[in-house]
């Protein structure tokens, strides 16, 4: 009688041993139909640099930060290992378009811009610029600044287009030194390609440069010697940049997008003289259809740029960044 019972036991010790194997089957076959997620679900995302290369492949006008007026992002534009690919880039949109400020060219009102140079050497001045003038006056670096990556990115996030100022030999050089990267005219080719490429690739996202370095360096004497001017220009060329000559009345270049300045806003440094030299800026923007003021980073010049600017556009005249009043190249198509 007890091996009876033993024998059935086995039997039942063996049915319930297949009865989870069975069990254990059948779940694994409903997690493999509905645990997966449906076909192709399983594939893997992009990469960020596939992600990052559609972004870079749509046009400025296209981007989210050219419908907010901001400029788009791109790489260091002084880079000569890139000088080749930057060239080729330049001939599709170049650098003065691509990071431009968004501008309505339909807008026929006379156009007016103003541009700010010597910033990034103060800190105070620097950020009183960027914070408390409006995005369409544009703004001018020297290379000398010590956090100039950080101040450009935040004048570019407050709307406002940038520039570099381009060390070179001033008129009354050596009392007036501007400093240890210009462009000389006693120095060989070779060395003031080199100065120039450490300035270019001293930011990014800049639209151009200008011969103001400073408030006081304009650069008279290198600009004066077209020999030494003409490699200077064909690397803005192929760089898509474009110039502006901080000089009122002087002939600009053709080989890039440039205008020169009509007047130096700040030329006497008293409250009432700023203000009439605006006031003589507007008259010239509805005379001639374009005016462009360069203003130094003195804090009275921003102080009143900044109490001008509340009223400007209803007089008449629209503030424009300075790519919006560049005369281009004979060579180059309209977007």
């Amino acid at each position: 009688m007890a091996k009876r019972r033993k024998g059935k036991g086995g039997w039942l010790a063996l049915l319930a041993f297949w009865g989870l194997v069975l069990t254990a089957v059948a779940g694994l076959a409903l997690w493999a139909e509905f645990g997966a997620g449906p076909p192709g679900s399983q594939e893997p995302r992009p990469a960020v640099a596939d992600q990052a290369g559609s972004r870079a492949s749509l046009r400025p006008e296209h981007s989210i930060e050219s419908r907010r007026g901001l400029p788009v992002e791109a790489k260091p534009q002084g880079d000569p290992e890139e000088a080749a690919t930057g060239a080729a880039a330049a001939a599709a949109v170049p650098a003065w378009r691509a990071f431009a400020r968004a501008f309505d060219e339909a807008d026929r009102r006379p156009r007016l811009a103003v541009l700010v140079i010597g910033l990034g050497m103060s800190e105070t001045t620097t950020r009183m610029a960027i914070e408390q003038l409006p995005g369409p006056i544009s703004l001018a670096f020297s290379p000398y600044g010590p956090n100039l990556e950080s101040q450009m990115a935040a004048a570019r996030a407050a709307g406002h287009e940038v520039l570099l100022g381009l060390p070179m030999e001033p008129a009354n050089f050596p009392l007036n030194d501007p400093g240890p990267r210009a462009l000389m005219t006693g120095n060989p080719l070779p060395e003031n390609m080199a100065r120039l490429q450490w300035v270019l690739g001293r930011g990014t996202g800049y639209v151009g440069v200008t011969n103001a370095a400073s408030a006081v360096l304009r650069g008279e004497r290198f600009m004066a010697s077209s020999e030494a001017m003409r490699p200077v220009y064909e690397v803005l060329r192929e760089r898509g940049l474009l110039f502006i000559e901080a000089r009122p009345g002087e002939r600009v270049t053709t080989a890039v997008p440039a205008r020169a300045a009509d007047l130096v806003v700040d030329e006497r440094m008293s409250r009432p003289e700023i203000e009439a030299r605006l006031v003589e800026l507007e008259r010239l923007a509805r005379e001639r259809g374009v005016a462009l003021g360069i203003a130094g980073p003195s804090q009275v010049t921003l102080e009143r740029l900044a109490s001008w600017v509340q009223g400007v556009e209803f007089r008449g005249v629209v503030l424009a960044p300075v790519s919006a009043v560049v005369v281009r190249p004979m060579a180059e198509a309209r977007p």
